[in-house]
């Protein structure tokens, strides 16, 4: 019997107990042809309230953005104070913390205000809460010590404000170690939440389906052995752990996984005849439509990102923070994670979250949300607060260690 020939795509059908999930094509590998932006446009439109016209701008006005941002980051230096984009406006908005520097900013198309804080001052506030919290200070990748944080949903940077935002559980007392912050005085400021961050995967108990827990992230390879891997979210996999696409197919082994402390992990394609990789990101149903990606980005607050999810399919939202710091509902610390203002729900972790640049540009794989009753927040009016584990760091890892790259 002729054994047909399947497609891994990079986002978001069903996976077996930890991870992979991995989409089916009836006939032919996906090899080029028009990607299918349709339901991407139409889940900006939906999600942030755009018109066709708005959808398709922001593209190039974000890709323009985010390379301003790269070269200013550099040529200001110590000067520099945070930036991010503003979505309305179309336009980037960097701090700077010496006026005299402003018109740098603003020569090159960006919009300049004038802070007090740099970026670097705040990063290393952040950095003492993460130490609190057990991070080990200078590692790229270490096991989290005892934290002496409770009471806390997150941490980070917010640079509209040019500030720390730390993130407390509504009716949990406040810790006394964070007492040492109010040295930085109107450097750090508190919020409150009544929902504590949880992670996007369906629980499993006994006699549950496995299948369609968790969502593949994207595909990446070694370009000098051809080797194929999938990229998704650590808490949807263990290190050794095999893994299965739709169908209960078997995929391979998981090479390597983080969390808590970070959240992704590396699984090798060991079943190459079967499923065939390539720059694409599917949505469920996994036989419908995909998108080509290039690429990577981690691009600046106020920009706009899609996300895939086995569960909410392709939902959008604009990035809100940078490098937070999340506490999940179970006491696990993450660190580095991007948060955003698209729908996730269970199901989703793992799923690819995509940048509207010039091209669809991969930005990171879906860690968790804050939910209501196992829903996203924007169900009951309110908005979304999800987040994802940049790219960016997984492929600085895992480039040493694997010599991986996207597609």
């Amino acid at each position: 019997m002729r054994r047909s020939i399947r497609i891994l795509v990079t986002a978001a059908a069903a996976c077996a107990l930890a991870v992979t999930a991995l989409s089916t094509a009836s006939a032919a590998p996906k090899r080029g042809g028009t990607a299918d932006t349709d339901a991407l446009l139409v889940a900006m439109q939906r999600d942030l309230g755009l018109s066709a016209t708005q959808a398709r701008s922001l593209f190039g006005q974000q890709d323009k953005a985010i390379k301003l941002d790269a070269g200013l980051r550099a040529s200001l230096g110590s000067a520099f104070g945070g930036s991010w984009f503003d979505a309305k406006a179309g336009t980037l908005v960097v701090n700077v913390t010496d006026k005299a520097r402003a018109a740098e900013v603003t020569k090159v198309g960006a919009r300049a205000v004038v802070v007090e804080h740099s970026e670097a001052d705040l990063t290393g506030i952040v950095g003492e809460l993460d130490a609190l919290a057990g991070k080990v200070p200078g590692a790229k990748r270490a096991e989290s010590g005892k934290s002496s944080l409770t009471g806390l949903a997150g941490w980070h940077v917010d640079p509209r404000t040019n500030s720390v935002v730390i993130t407390t559980l509504k009716g949990q007392q406040r810790s006394a170690a964070l007492s040492a912050m109010d040295k930085h005085g109107a450097a750090v400021r508190y919020e409150q939440t009544d929902q504590a961050p949880q992670q996007t995967f369906n629980y499993l108990d006994g006699g549950d389906v496995i299948n369609g827990n968790c969502s593949a992230g994207f595909n990446l390879r070694n370009p000098s052995t051809g080797q194929g891997y999938l990229l998704t979210a650590g808490h949807c996999t263990s290190t050794g752990q095999s893994n299965y696409g739709q169908g209960g197919v078997y995929f391979g082994p998981t090479v390597s996984s983080w969390f808590p402390t970070y959240d992704d992990a590396l699984i090798r394609n060991d079943n190459a005849g079967y499923w065939v990789q390539g720059p694409w990101v599917d949505y469920n149903p996994s036989n419908g439509g995909y998108i080509n990606v290039s690429g990577y980005s981690d691009s600046p607050v106020g920009t706009t990102v899609c996300k895939a999810g086995i569960t909410t399919l392709w939902t959008c939202g604009y990035i809100t923070a940078k490098d937070e710091t999340v506490t999940y509902d179970t006491g696990q610390t993450i660190y580095g994670l991007t948060r955003h203002s698209a729908c996730v729900e269970p199901g989703d972790s793992g799923g690819a979250n995509v940048a509207a640049l010039s091209v669809w540009s991969p930005e990171g794989v879906t860690s968790g949300a804050s939910l209501l009753f196992g829903r996203c927040l924007s169900t009951f009016g309110f908005t979304n607060v999800s987040w994802y584990f940049p790219i960016a760091d997984s492929l600085s890892y895992y480039g040493a260690v694997y010599g991986v790259t996207v597609w």
